[in-house]
């Protein structure tokens, strides 16, 4: 009945273990270099990102076992017995939780990158962007909560639901759209400034690698939304190339700090 590929699951928790070593070196790095009383608010955004970055992890695996009401063929519905439709049923809402945690993640990022920015942004601009960030979040989490209606639909396997319930292509959509133009904001509107920013060598440079990474960001949501908008939908792809997306993300905003480890007077 479900798809199956045993690459999937070591493939999602090995690409767990390349984030949390990521995310951990980079704690141990802004210990050593500022201690715990100089931890500013992108330190502890990524407490967050951490936190959801689980969660996506085992939520996605979880989905891998049960399936969801995407992954079934409208012609088998009928022969589907009542255990299976059950735990399709539960399957379909762990995916749905899957996509709050999913779009925080992304989210909490791009918080990270607003923190960091402090330096190289005008406090007007800055709170712009703020603005604008957190309210495209909300409507990401509208586009998720209202997309589907009524609510209960989203895992409803019988009757079959329409796509907009299994698939959630307006998810995608929406997500991506504002995902992309976000990052793109976020990355283009300091470069003006970064010229005539007032700050050591390796501040700047540190900005620059920053800004650069998101354009690894941007790349990473458009391969996601292609992938999967662009092949029959499954639950393994849907969450396969989620999954790869952010932790590209993961990794391109902490990547600026890691470089501290390579300095002679880091150790």
């Amino acid at each position: 009945l479900l798809e199956r590929d045993p690459t999937y699951t070591r493939e999602i928790w090995a690409w767990f273990g390349t984030g949390l070593l990521v995310i951990l070196l980079r704690t141990g790095v802004r210990i050593r270099l500022v201690g715990f009383k100089g931890f500013e608010g992108d330190d502890y955004v990524t407490i967050l990102t951490l936190a959801m970055f689980t969660m996506d992890a085992v939520l996605v695996d979880i989905l891998y076992w049960t399936g969801t009401n995407v992954d079934v063929a409208t012609g088998a519905i009928s022969s589907l017995s009542d255990s299976v439709v059950r735990e399709l049923e539960y399957g379909s809402k762990v995916q749905l939780a899957a996509w709050y945690s999913y779009t925080a993640l992304l989210w909490s990022i791009k918080v990270s990158h607003l923190f960091f920015k402090t330096t190289s942004c005008e406090h007007r601009v800055l709170r712009y962007l703020a603005l604008f960030t957190a309210s495209s979040y909300v409507a990401v989490i509208l586009t998720i909560s209202l997309g589907c209606h009524p609510y209960s639909h989203n895992w409803q396997v019988r009757p079959t639901p329409g796509p907009e319930c299994t698939f959630k292509k307006q998810n995608f959509i929406v997500t991506t759209a504002l995902n992309v133009v976000t990052n793109a904001a976020i990355l283009c509107i300091p470069l003006p400034m970064l010229q005539k920013l007032h700050a050591p060598r390796y501040k700047k440079i540190l900005i620059a690698m920053l800004l650069s990474s998101g354009l690894f960001v941007i790349t990473a949501a458009l391969l996601r939304a292609a992938f999967t908008l662009g092949t029959a939908p499954s639950s393994i792809t849907i969450n396969r190339w989620g999954v790869r997306e952010t932790i590209i993300g993961i990794l391109a905003i902490n990547a600026p700090i890691l470089r501290a480890i390579f300095r002679k007077n880091f150790w």
